[in-house]
């Protein structure tokens, strides 16, 4: 996929000429809107939004990825059992599953 190097321009010729702006984004164009020289928005095409949420996806998905490798190579054979953890950590099991049961009726 190639992608084109954005246009910048000012946030005022945007905000005077933005039927011109989306035409132009509608034919695969990308905008960066600067205001005082700074990037303030990006006016693109939705595929590079669409490209953009698969990319955060697949990030989720490697992180977990990650932190379950770690984990099997950590991992000592020593697992806690919940009961004892809850009881450890001061939790009543039985009202905490009530409490969800209530929130899931609601």
């Amino acid at each position: 996929m190639n992608i084109a190097l954005p246009d910048i321009r000012p946030a005022s010729l945007v905000g005077r000429n933005f039927g011109a702006v989306t035409t132009e984004v509608e034919e695969g164009r990308s905008i960066l809107v600067v205001k005082n020289n700074r990037p303030v928005a990006a006016i693109v095409p939705p595929n590079i939004i669409e490209r953009i949420d698969e990319l955060n996806d697949r990030e989720e998905d490697i992180a977990l990825l990650i932190l379950s490798i770690i984990r099997m190579a950590t991992h000592s054979g020593h697992l806690n059992d919940l009961d004892d953890v809850a009881a450890e950590l001061g939790i009543d099991i039985a009202e905490l599953r009530s409490e969800i049961a209530e929130e899931d009726s609601d």
